[in-house]
């Protein structure tokens, strides 16, 4: 089974959440776009696949998490803009001029 992987090139962010469960997913999202932004990261992607269980409306899906946290305002502070796309949502960060090393998956936990 795969785990939730992270790759960070000091411009973007990709954080691919296959292999994670809808609670841990919520808690990675939010730690990495507030440490992506806090960082000076331009963009994250969220990596949460196509959902094939999104038309329960009683089944959580990881898309539909993502969607949610963006859509809530949560992010107003952080967030420029996001874009939904299949299998993924690209998110457009305020960057606090902040910088620092590349982000792992152990800084998220």
């Amino acid at each position: 089974m795969p785990f939730p992987t992270i790759k960070d090139d000091g411009a973007a962010v990709t954080l691919d959440l296959h292999g994670a469960t809808v609670t841990e997913a919520d808690r990675l999202v939010r730690r990495c776009i507030r440490l992506a932004s806090s960082r000076g990261r331009s963009s994250v992607k969220l990596i949460h696949g196509t959902s094939t269980f999104d038309r329960d409306p009683y089944r959580p899906t990881i898309k539909s998490l993502v969607s949610e946290l963006l859509e809530s305002g949560e992010f107003a502070d952080y967030v420029n803009d996001h874009f939904a796309f299949e299998g993924h949502t690209t998110v457009s960060l305020r960057s606090s001029g902040g910088s620092g090393p590349p982000i792992t998956i152990t800084d998220l936990n």
